[in-house]
């Protein structure tokens, strides 16, 4: 009998609040990416060209807005928002870093060994401009994964609390 006691006071005591969420809904997919209050947002209004970044403080969803920064910021006037960095991201950023490494190492190497048949050739230049402009191209074309609105992707704030 306590038992039974100590888990509805348990049960009592962990009530969840009304959640809303942010939903990426697409028109082919039955399944949607989801954002909460108090996650990051970064996006681009209709006609900006600049990116805003905020937390998301509230969500409205009788008037589907949200409150970021202090002021409300209307679903429908979202354009784009950025949904982070992709494998293609890393893959860049690893690519440049091994182009630095190979020309700093055969740098230092030369410098070091003293021995005058070993050089930094044009071949370890080659190497290191191939290996940073392949990942550069890699993050700007692949770097970023981006949530565009249109008629068949759309935004929508949903109140999934139970009443």
């Amino acid at each position: 009998m306590r038992l039974i006691l100590l888990l509805f006071l348990g049960l009592l005591c962990t009530r969840v609040p009304a959640q809303k969420v942010l939903l990426f809904e697409k028109l082919t997919d039955s399944k949607s990416q989801r954002m909460y209050e108090g996650d990051l947002l970064r996006f681009k209004l209709k006609g900006d060209d600049f990116w805003q970044e905020g937390y998301i403080r509230e969500m409205r969803p009788d008037i589907q807005a949200l409150v970021i920064n202090d002021r409300f910021v209307m679903i429908e006037e979202i354009a784009v928002v950025h949904r982070g960095g992709t494998i293609a991201t890393q893959l860049g950023y690893g690519l440049m870093t091994f182009g630095a490494g190979w020309s700093v190492f055969a740098a230092l190497g030369y410098s070091t060994d003293k021995d005058p048949t070993t050089s930094y050739t044009t071949d370890d230049a080659l190497v290191t401009a191939v290996s940073v402009a392949t990942g550069f191209a890699l993050l700007k074309v692949l770097g970023t994964r981006k949530f565009r609105t249109n008629k068949y992707r759309r935004l929508r704030i949903v109140d999934i609390s139970f009443k």
